[in-house]
């Protein structure tokens, strides 16, 4: 759209150059000006020498543009594992508790997917939900409902999250992201600027705002629909294995992360400029 704008601007400033060279050429005829000659020389140069300017010109602008991939329109992120750390396995071992709390902590709190997935679908409240995970063993109530509260404390940004995402930005890309969260951990972080990466970013999906969570089907497709995406022309990438399945039986290209490096050589194979 830019370049058509750019291609239509200079073309009609080179019509009203020219259509201005002839008027004064005329002009000069008619008053018999001894430049009359000359002007009408510089006219009919211009003739030929402004649309050769004009061809160049965008033929530079193209050269310098940032090219993107001929297959790939969009790339969609999930966030916690790739684009934001978020080391919750550590949290219990900051806290002052027994070693019993502390397994009790690891394995059935931190180790408990079905009641942090209530979390992400926010069909309840969180109070209702902390009561849920203080209930799995009521004689560490108090520990229980403080780790919970204070797992969003350790999130951030990984140190090639901004850069990856600017650049790829940069070459073209729709960005996206697509992801299992919380609520009271999204208002949380980004209270604390740690979402300020999301700038880049054209759209996407918490799993709390629609409560559906990866890998239902459904959640793909909301973000499909919602944003017009051409499924076979868009790569996920996820570091869960179940919601990468989830996302290519949606039809989407995905990617399994594992790492930074891995994944960005696999978005190199799918053609992308990296």
């Amino acid at each position: 759209m830019k370049k058509n704008k750019l291609t239509r601007f200079l073309a009609l400033a080179m019509v009203v150059i020219l259509l201005a060279l002839y008027a004064v050429t005329m002009v000069f005829a008619v008053q018999k000006n001894e430049n009359a000659q000359a002007m009408f020389r510089a006219s009919l140069a211009c003739t030929f020498i402004l649309p050769v300017l004009l061809y160049i010109i965008l033929l530079v602008a193209k050269l310098l543009a940032p090219k993107k991939s001929q297959a790939v329109d969009a790339i969609i992120f999930d966030m916690g594992k790739v684009l934001l750390d978020f080391p919750w396995e550590t949290c219990a071992e900051k806290m002052n508790v027994s070693p019993e709390c502390r397994r009790v902590l690891e394995e059935k709190i931190l180790h408990n997917p079905e009641l942090w997935k209530k979390f992400d679908l926010n069909n309840k409240s969180y109070e209702q939900i902390m009561d849920e995970f203080a209930a799995v063993d009521p004689r560490y109530d108090k520990e229980i409902r403080e780790l919970v509260d204070h797992v969003d404390e350790v999130i951030k940004p990984f140190p090639y999250t901004e850069a990856w995402l600017r650049e790829l930005k940069r070459h073209g890309y729709k960005l996206y992201w697509l992801s299992n969260w919380s609520q009271v951990t999204y208002e949380r972080i980004k209270e604390r600027g740690i979402l300020d990466f999301m700038k880049y970013m054209d759209g996407g999906i918490w799993s709390f705002e629609v409560h559906l969570a990866k890998p239902d089907g459904r959640i793909f497709r909301l973000l499909a629909d919602r944003y017009h995406l051409n499924k076979g022309r868009s790569i996920f990438i996820d570091d869960s294995e179940a919601n990468v399945r989830a996302a290519q039986k949606e039809g989407f290209a995905a990617i399994h992360f594992t790492s930074f490096e891995d994944a960005r050589a696999k978005l190199e194979d799918a053609g992308v400029v990296v």
